[in-house]
């Protein structure tokens, strides 16, 4: 662990955040399926709590002022409180689908900007070259602990019923709320800019101005022959991944498979992103990591699409050739992130951080409804085999393109002073 109060804070608090994300994730997913039957209600609620990440792009501008210490503790009360009102519904006989399908919506947008908010924070409180180190364990917080934390849910639900993990799910935030009270003055005011006191004397009209401004800064990186290309590609990958999610409840064969193929998402993030840190791929080219990468994923996948059977041993090898094909998305994860770190202005972080996972995350909400849609029509195997595809159809496109096939090793990038 890295010696630094503040983010030690913020690392156990992603934690406890993950593990409230991977409960209420799992346990609405089924919970929707169950009240409806349809894949096309679970891509319908994938797509009504993805797409809230397009607000993190209208948002984004505001990370660089706000005061993060608040917003991280009013963030994780207000989801304590909406995911109780889940169950008191069920235990009053008034919970209905189009409830779960309004409430969850409102967690994920207030949960939006966290993640981004916290990964701006980290060049700003710790030395340069502890950032791979903390992008790391970040990445390991959010993503790579789902792979515990879902197979915790599958168990929970299985051993207690789905309505008392929301129980679970508000104690969880709830002590969140009450840990992110102990962030030092610092990280309350590290997003400030040294003109705050200037920008308070401004009109409506010219903060407003400011605020494109700042937006539209923030997006100029995207302008990159290098960042670019990887962005459309992430899109892509978003957008089939959401479709490929819509459809695991109805793929699974029980309510323990979905579970373990959930966590087997969150294990194999985690083994990538240990990978990177441990084996410093940075000593390698990013050209080869980035195209050997997505082919490995989307070929996984495929062979994950075929194998629909009730059987154990079919359950077991889908369940690992779904995690082979996390494992590099755990690595880019890392990589892109650091990427991004090095070549912006620390002033600059929070808008374009915000903006990245926001744009990257853009067409996620269609891939999920048109994922819906096809798993009811075509069935959830066919719908799978269709998005693996588009992994494969990426690979191509970064192959076809030379700033992609020359990328050379982290530490040779071009790096920027300014974003121009």
């Amino acid at each position: 662990m890295i010696k630094n109060r503040d983010f030690n804070i913020l690392f156990i608090g992603r934690l406890i955040a993950n593990f409230g994300d991977s409960l209420y994730v799992i346990a609405t997913m089924l919970l929707v399926f169950k009240l409806t039957g349809s894949t096309l209600y679970v891509g319908l609620a994938l797509f009504l709590t993805s797409s809230m990440a397009i607000v993190q792009v209208i948002l984004s501008p505001l990370l660089d002022r706000i005061n993060m210490k608040r917003y991280l503790v009013l963030a994780q009360l207000i989801q304590s409180i909406l995911l109780l009102t889940i169950p008191v519904l069920y235990h009053l006989d008034q919970l209905a689908v189009y409830q779960i399908l309004i409430i969850m919506p409102i967690i994920t947008l207030v949960n939006q900007i966290i993640y981004p908010g916290q990964i701006s924070l980290l060049p700003k409180i710790l030395k340069k070259e502890e950032l791979i180190k903390a992008n790391s364990l970040f990445t390991i917080a959010y993503q790579g602990s789902d792979a515990l934390f879902t197979a915790i849910a599958g168990f929970l639900i299985t051993f207690v019923g789905v309505y008392f993990v929301y129980y679970i799910d508000s104690l969880a935030f709830l002590i969140n709320s009450i840990l992110f009270l102990f962030l030092s003055q610092k990280v309350a005011t590290v997003n400030k800019k040294e003109s705050d006191n200037e920008r308070s004397n401004l009109t409506k009209r010219e903060c407003v101005k400011m605020y494109f401004n700042d937006f539209s800064e923030g997006m100029k990186i995207w302008k990159d022959d290098i960042l670019l290309p990887i962005l459309i590609g992430i899109i892509i990958i978003n957008f089939a991944t959401t479709s490929i999610y819509a459809n695991l409840p109805s793929y699974a064969s029980t309510e323990v498979q979905y579970s373990f193929l959930m966590g087997a998402a969150g294990l194999g993030v985690l083994i990538g992103s240990i990978i990177v840190s441990k084996f410093k791929l940075n000593r390698f080219t990013l050209n080869k990591i980035y195209i050997s990468s997505i082919f490995l994923i989307g070929l996984s996948w495929l062979a994950t699409s075929q194998m629909v059977h009730p059987s154990l041993t079919m359950q077991i090898i889908s369940v690992f050739t779904f995690f082979l094909g996390w494992v590099p998305i755990g690595i880019l994860n890392v990589l892109s992130q650091t990427m991004v770190q090095l070549s912006v202005p620390t002033e600059k972080l929070g808008v374009v951080m915000g903006s990245m996972v926001g744009v990257s995350t853009l067409l996620a909400p269609l891939g999920a409804l048109i994922g819906g849609f096809l798993g009811q029509l075509i069935g959830s195997s066919e719908t799978m085999l269709f998005s693996s595809l588009m992994f494969v159809l990426v690979g191509i496109y970064w192959l076809s393109k030379s700033s992609i096939r020359n990328l050379p090793k982290m530490e040779n990038l071009p790096r920027k002073e300014v974003i121009t």
